[in-house]
């Protein structure tokens, strides 16, 4: 599969027949009562709307929301933005591979050989020799270990790029490990929290036709996942301290802090209400960021955001 056209660079009337990433499907009706469907596309260049006046029912399911598809198209401008009239899409079946996705998600803000020694760094930086000989285990399971470098955090809320799980747990075990020096609490257990908190995304997430949501990943969800990891590695070390265990197992657990987010326990000690408001911080700001960057309506405000149920406001420094 070889992407030659990207977003970045499409011009009014110009012919497009390439691969992109569905970010947004649904129906709509026109003025003159005819069904559309009206698409989001992506790839790692930007977004671009795309529109499917013919066939539009027969096409609907050929294809699925977060799938690699191959249209053929004509870009033309729509209210000054350019858009994609698309006369035929496919669904990408072939399998693909992570250097495959780089195609379709940008790279997260810092640069993956960055944050990778940030990550090392880290846990170098940990002084217990039990949470020492984890991460040492854990950097055994090289199935585990490059998802977990190379995955997205999510596939449509925050951290939506290629390493930003790693972006997102090394961001957290960061400002971990500075909120440590004004209030406290353990540096080792905060780290390592920060940094195993979502280890469950690894399994939750799969490439398939596009990043998808793997079966298990909708029947247990990145949590439990999480759990399961955790136990499978802690097994493999002697002597591994119960209560440590039970702590990280509870930060997985806790993580989002209330059933209502899916965390079936709220975080019942310091470290874990450290690493739950973390999470939460990181997320949402990254999550609004990545709004801004692909939603703006002028120069000045976002469209609305659904998950988070605002529009955005960018503030301009050079107005201060």
């Amino acid at each position: 599969m070889e992407k030659e056209v990207y977003v970045k660079d499409i011009t009014n009337n110009q012919e497009v027949n390439d691969y992109f990433l569905v970010v947004k499907k649904s129906m709509a009706v026109s003025k003159n009562n005819v069904r559309y469907l009206t698409l989001t596309l992506r790839d790692s260049s930007g977004t671009i709307e795309g529109r499917i006046w013919d066939k539009a029912e027969e096409l609907w399911s050929k294809f699925e929301k977060d799938d690699i598809v191959f249209l053929n198209s004509r870009a033309s401008l729509y209210q000054e933005k350019l858009q994609l009239t698309i006369t035929d899409i496919r669904r990408v079946e072939e399998s693909m591979t992570i250097n495959d996705m780089m195609v379709f998600f940008p790279e997260n803000q810092v640069g993956i050989n960055s944050l990778q020694e940030d990550y090392y760094r880290i846990v170098g930086e940990i002084k217990s020799s039990h949470l020492k000989r984890l991460f040492e285990k854990m950097e055994e399971r090289k199935d585990i270990m490059e998802k977990f470098f190379y995955f997205p955090a999510s596939l449509g809320v925050h951290h939506v790029a290629i390493g930003g799980l790693l972006e997102h747990s090394v961001s957290m075990a960061k400002m971990g490990k500075a909120i440590v020096q004004v209030i406290g609490g353990n540096e080792d257990v905060i780290s390592a929290g920060c940094l195993l908190h979502d280890i469950g995304k690894v399994e939750e997430i799969e490439i398939r036709g596009g990043f998808k949501y793997s079966d298990r990943g909708r029947l247990l969800g990145h949590i439990a996942l999480g759990i399961e990891i955790l136990k499978g590695i802690v097994s493999q070390i002697e002597g591994f301290p119960d209560n440590l265990y039970t702590a990280l197992l509870h930060i997985i657990v806790s993580h989002h802090g209330t059933e209502e987010w899916g965390s079936p326990k709220k975080p019942m000690f310091v470290e874990a209400l450290i690493v739950h408001y973390l999470d939460n911080l990181d997320s949402k700001v990254m999550g609004v960021r990545e709004h801004m960057r692909d939603r703006m309506v002028d120069e000045r405000w976002t469209e609305y955001h659904r998950v988070y149920e605002s529009r955005f406001y960018n503030l301009i420094s050079d107005d201060f």
